[in-house]
Order: C-alpha cells, then sequence, then structure tokens
C-alpha cells in the first residue's frame, strides 16, 4: 500500500484525486461501514455523485456509495 499520491494530491489541495485514491484504498482494503461513511459526508460535501442520467460510467463517489450501501445491509 503507498500512499504517497494520494499525500502529493493532498498537498496540492487535488481533493477529487485524492477521493478517488481513498475510494481504491477502502476497496482494495475492505474497510468497515465508519470509512464508506465518512467518504459519503466527504463526497456529499463535494458534490461528487454523478447523475446516473448523464454518466455512463461509474465513478469512485458511485463506487463508494455501493460499498456504503453494502456495509449498511451486512450491520
Amino acid at each position: 500500500m503507498d500512499l504517497s499520491a494520494t499525500l502529493e494530491f493532498l498537498e496540492h489541495n487535488e481533493l477529487g484525486p485524492a477521493f478517488d485514491c481513498h475510494v481504491d484504498l477502502g476497496d482494495d482494503l475492505d474497510l468497515p461501514l465508519t470509512f464508506w461513511q465518512h467518504l459519503d459526508r466527504a463526497a456529499r460535501e463535494m458534490r461528487l455523485y454523478s447523475d446516473a442520467l448523464y454518466t455512463p460510467h461509474l465513478t469512485a463517489a458511485d463506487l463508494c456509495r455501493r460499498h456504503l450501501a453494502a456495509s449498511s445491509e451486512q450491520e
């Protein structure tokens, strides 16, 4: 696990790419519900959720939303 890219994005205030790195990290490590809840709050604040009618592909924020829903169902 290499966090150097994430840290570099954060140092340059590039929050979108840093968010994407966090989603990848959470996906790789199968992190708990609280991780996804925090990312969900960040995605909402940054207005990252896509409109399914206009975005034919999944974004990192959409993947976050799916993990949040799946984690919530397991608890």
